[in-house]
């Protein structure tokens, strides 16, 4: 993976954290050095390993790694005798022990844990090296008397010698004539031998061996000839006592020697599993999930936390720190690939955009590591080739570049490396430089990623790029958002709505004065402000879209959750009916003379015989015979409890499928509602671009369409300064607001071509199941002075049009039925069932009820 990406996102700290689970160094080393893998099925297996992993540390126990270490370093000395000593030997046996512990741990859960299992077959037993060195070792990490019969003889005879040595030289002290030529009455030892401390000016008058003289010069160190001879015999012992045992080591070293392979195999194994014991509970301390890793290129993450802030939020928890103190972790959804590939995230300063790449990117990383992700069930993702992120300021003196430099250098590394299965994260991409120049770049570099068709998340300012996610269909907007009462942001991501930098607003806030906020304010260009407005038109549209399909996420992963544990509880009625098999059979294999209670009398008895076409049993009870039923006899095996469980579970699961369906086909229909508006906006917005051309393109004496009548008129000047125009209209000159030059909608707007219907729907006034004559006029409808007309949405006339309303595209025609008269169709509200239309100068919302499509001679009076 990109060695840069990784030290941005400081991936070293989950290693960190990873390895602070570890029981041992073995792990720790592993843990150190984990990296994402590129193979799906390494990627699939990993996570499937640490998956079990968390059902046996739930259900069961970590594994047990009680004594093992390291033992590479003993394992070197081991195999040269001359260097090793009896402790290395004992630590060797300790984490081979260990070794064992652990397999038979691995080896005895139930088959639905394969992959542990698995890793246990590869773990080898070593009883035979283990049972060798204790009979050599003992618990005190020395070699024991026991050893062999040669060495515990050696140490007898040691201990006797020793013992006459020390009668023999302590005799001196209670010599007056020694005594008094003693510097004290002790005897030290030198090396291996024993000594009196004799004052130097008796040098001589003591016969013995001078061994060394004191530091001073005042004492000398003399062994008495009394114990020199036992002394040498006591050295010879000892020589032949070490001798003996580097035999007894060097034998342990060739049997360990031998198995070296073996051993290290397993080393390999334990490291392994000690591993996973961590990645395994560092999913169940902070409540991880394992995604779903996909081939389909779509990556969701619901409710996605930062691994880095987890942890320290939770550090600041152990740490006693109050809940007001510590910086919250709010969760995230973020997806890409499924209904867009480019996602461009908004808003203000500090608001959480650059934390959302981090934790994609760390998210992604972690699980190709095989590692859990702090997100919520159902969680999913493809495997990734690369993983490439922009972030931070890079500005190198030695190299002299510039921010903004830096950025494009990386950026330049980025794009000719990646690929459809590249993950791309920016951060402010086109900043540090001329925002005009910085958004075209930022577009070209979009166009890219496009192209590539790779997934990928860029951060900005710049409104340019919004209006890029606004207008191709494979990128969108999002934000973080922010709290204007209160200037803060709340670190949730919008997706579908473009953020804003809320500059001013924290201007004014911070005490910026009015006079400069009101210029701030003006000089804010007319085209941004327009396209904020059709943000915010959207915007609430596309958050009840999100929030759709947010619940019926949540509603389908209920009905999951209750699915499973119906399956759970459908396995313990099948290990109840296997027990209930067994004690049938263990009954029907009773022979007269067995014990069997009898419940009624609550007392013991002995069985006469079996009834089995009556489903009794005849016991006797001492005094008495009794037929006891067969029923009575069979234990409470909790079946009834689980069966009125699993019922319940059924009940609970069809009522989730319900609301899951339900949610689902809300979330389509919001959604449906949200692209049908975009639409609309996309299509005004370009009606507004080909007005701004016709208004840079026209010139004095130029005869231009105008919104009133007569529909057309001759430019004759043009006041830019304050929007405004004047044509002449034959005798007539008229000074008009710069927007009714060129109408894009409205009666004098250039209509375009509105393609035939197929099967055009009945007319309200049409007898019902009968079919119009084609090539017939309609008559006109009469135009009266009775009140107005409302029409019901459950009318007929209301139902058989409003299909082909809502098939209309905004600026064509529509009859209003309680004005009688034509109006330009403006924007749909379905959510309120209405539409907004236009005649003249004004706009006027109305349900769809009271629209209808325009026929021949509607609405012919002027509008």
């Amino acid at each position: 993976m990109d060695a840069f990406t990784l030290d941005k996102i400081e991936f070293d700290k989950i290693r960190d954290i990873l390895a602070g689970f570890c029981h041992c160094k073995l792990g720790r080393d592993v843990a150190a050095h984990i990296a994402p893998a590129r193979s799906g099925d390494v990627i699939r297996l990993w996570l499937a390993q640490t998956s079990e992993m968390v059902a046996a540390l739930r259900d069961y126990s970590p594994p047990p790694f009680g004594g093992i270490t390291d033992i590479h370093p003993h394992l070197a000395r081991v195999q040269d005798p001359s260097q090793s000593e009896a402790e290395d030997f004992s630590v060797v046996a300790a984490t081979l022990e260990g070794a064992a512990n652990v397999k038979t741990f691995l080896d005895s859960l139930p088959e639905s844990f394969p992959h542990l299992r698995e890793m246990g077959e590869k773990v080898e037993t070593f009883d035979g090296e283990v049972k060798a060195i204790r009979a050599v070792i003992g618990p005190d990490g020395l070699v024991a008397d026991s050893a062999s019969p040669r060495l515990g003889e050696m140490r007898r005879e040691i201990v006797a010698v020793t013992d006459e040595i020390y009668r023999v030289i302590h005799s001196y002290l209670h010599v007056p004539e020694v005594a008094k030529l003693l510097q004290d009455e002790t005897v030290t030892l030198h090396g291996d031998r024993y000594v009196l401390p004799v004052k130097s000016e008796n040098r001589g008058r003591l016969p013995g061996v001078i061994h060394r003289t004191s530091g001073s010069g005042a004492t000398v160190f003399v062994e008495p000839l009394a114990s020199v001879e036992l002394n040498n015999r006591l050295a010879d012992i000892r020589d032949d006592e070490r001798r003996e045992v580097r035999r007894l080591l060097g034998e342990l070293s060739v049997r360990l020697t031998a198995r070296g392979a073996a051993i290290a195999s397993t080393l390999r194994t334990l490291a392994q599993v000690d591993l996973l014991s961590a990645k395994a509970q560092y999913a169940y301390q902070f409540d991880m999930t394992c995604p779903e890793v996909t081939d389909q290129g779509v990556l969701e993450f619901p409710q996605a936390r930062h691994p880095l802030l987890v942890d320290q939020a939770w550090r600041q928890e152990q740490a006693g720190m109050r809940p007001i103190d510590r910086h919250p972790v709010v969760p995230i959804d973020v997806r890409l690939g499924r209904d867009f590939d480019l996602l461009v995230i908004t808003g203000s300063n500090t608001g959480g955009k650059t934390v959302t790449l981090k934790t994609v990117a760390l998210l992604v990383l972690m699980a190709q590591s095989g590692l859990h992700i702090p997100a919520r069930r159902g969680a999913t993702m493809p495997v990734f080739s690369n993983v490439f992120i922009d972030i931070g300021d890079e500005q190198s003196l030695e190299q002299s570049l510039s921010t903004f430099g830096a950025h494009m250098k990386r950026i330049h590394y980025v794009l000719s490396k990646a690929d459809r299965f590249s993950l791309v994260l920016l951060d402010e991409l086109g900043s540090g430089t001329d925002p005009d120049e910085g958004g075209a770049i930022g577009q070209a570099v979009l166009d890219e990623l496009l192209r590539v068709g790779c997934l990928g998340v860029v951060t900005t300012h710049l409104s340019v790029l919004k209006a890029y996610a606004f207008n191709h269909d494979r990128a969108d907007n999002a934000s973080v958002a922010f709290d204007t009462r209160t200037m803060r942001p709340t670190y949730h991501l919008h997706i579908g709505t473009a953020g804003e930098s809320h500059a001013i607003a924290v201007a004014q806030r911070l005490g910026l004065p009015h006079h400069l906020i009101d210029a701030a304010r003006r000089h804010l260009s007319g085209q941004g402000k327009q396209f904020t407005q059709a943000m915010r038109t959207t915007g609430a549209a596309r958050r009840s879209a999100e929030a759709a399909r947010s619940d019926a996420q949540a509603a389908q992963l209920a009905a999951q959750v209750e699915k499973e544990n119906f399956q759970t509880k459908l396995g313990q009625l099948r290990k109840l009916q296997d027990e209930f098999c067994a004690w049938l059979a263990g009954l029907m294999e009773m022979k007269p003379g067995d014990p069997l209670p009898v419940p009624d009398l609550n007392r013991p008895g002995k069985l006469v015989r079996l009834e089995l076409h009556r489903q009794i049993a005849v016991v006797d009870s001492g005094s008495m015979q009794v037929e006891v039923p067969l029923q009575a006899l069979m234990p409470d095996f909790g079946q009834e409890q689980q069966r009125q469980e699993i019922a319940n579970l059924k009940g609970q699961i069809a009522a989730h499928a319900r609301e899951a369906s339900l949610a689902t086909q809300q979330a389509k229909r919001v959604q449906a509602q949200y692209e049908n508006e975009l639409k609309q906006l996309q299509r005004r917005g370009k009606q507004y671009e080909d007005w701004l051309r016709s208004i840079a393109a026209v010139k004095v004496g130029d005869e231009v369409p105008i919104a009133r009548e007569p529909g057309k008129g001759t430019l004759t000047a043009v006041d830019l300064a304050n929007l405004k125009a004047t044509v002449s209209t034959g005798q007539d000159q008229h000074e008009v607001r710069l927007q009714e030059l060129f109408p894009q909608t409205g009666p004098f707007a250039a209509q375009p071509p509105r393609p035939r219907p197929q099967s055009a729907p009945p007319h309200p006034q049409q007898q019902h199941g009968r079919r119009p004559q084609e090539h017939q006029p309609r008559t006109p409808r009469p135009v009266d002075n009775r009140p107005m007309q409302r029409r019901t949405s459950d009318s007929n006339a209301a139902r058989a049009s409003r299909e082909a309303i809502l098939a209309l595209e905004p600026g064509q025609q529509v009859y209003v039925v309680p004005f009688h008269k034509r109006a330009t169709l403006v924007r749909f509200k379905q959510d309120k069932d209405q539409a907004v239309v236009s005649s003249g100068a004004f706009e006027m919302t109305v349900p769809l009820a009271d629209l209808d499509l325009v026929r021949d001679g509607e609405g012919s009076q002027k509008n």
